[in-house]
């Protein structure tokens, strides 16, 4: 791969991008070829129980699970790091909008500040670059109560994932019944 590639993050300190383990498993730095998919990445939050992050026709899509979840997460600064995108690839692996490179750091070539993340989201899903579900709102294929997670956090225990379902149940205590009942 060539060209430039980003990577999202909210600390404006960085002076180079380090390697970490993935949820992969592997040593590795995380980037995107597109600014709104590392835009997403400039909050720190609960993943997937804050937001469903999917791919539709190769645009990114975010779906806010609870109310206030976006502001929360992005009504804030972050800062997009411009990277050589030569070491850069896609693996099967991979979410189809995310690259990886095995370099233990890389320096970016540039950074750029945005002081609030949720209003460029917002901009972007004018221009038709981001579908952007806030809630309530959703598309037809998600449950209303968030219960496609529940599924996937018990699977993810049961390869391992110690305490997945403690995450789960943290946040959304109303599933502990359904989850009992699978785990029986």
């Amino acid at each position: 791969m060539g060209n430039i590639v980003y990577h999202g993050s909210p600390n404006g300190n960085l002076d180079v991008i380090k390697s970490h383990i993935s949820s992969h498993q592997k040593q590795c730095i995380y980037a995107t070829e597109s600014k709104v998919v590392a835009m997403l990445y400039m909050a720190r939050g609960n993943g997937d129980l804050d937001t469903r992050v999917s791919s539709v026709n190769g645009k990114p899509e975010v779906v806010e699970r609870r109310k206030g979840v976006l502001d929360k997460l992005y009504n804030k600064e972050g800062y997009i790091y411009e990277l050589d995108g030569s070491t850069f690839n896609h693996y099967d692996y991979l979410w189809k909008l995310e690259v990886i490179s095995f370099e233990k750091e890389i320096k970016p070539l540039n950074k750029i500040y945005y002081s609030n993340i949720l209003d460029v989201l917002r901009e972007e899903t004018k221009k038709g670059n981001l579908i952007l579900y806030e809630f309530p709102n959703r598309p037809d294929n998600m449950p209303s109560d968030n219960s496609d997670l529940i599924e996937k956090y018990v699977n993810s225990e049961k390869k391992g994932n110690k305490g997945a379902i403690e995450k789960l149940l943290k946040i959304y205590p109303e599933f502990k019944d359904k989850v009992n009942k699978i785990l029986r």
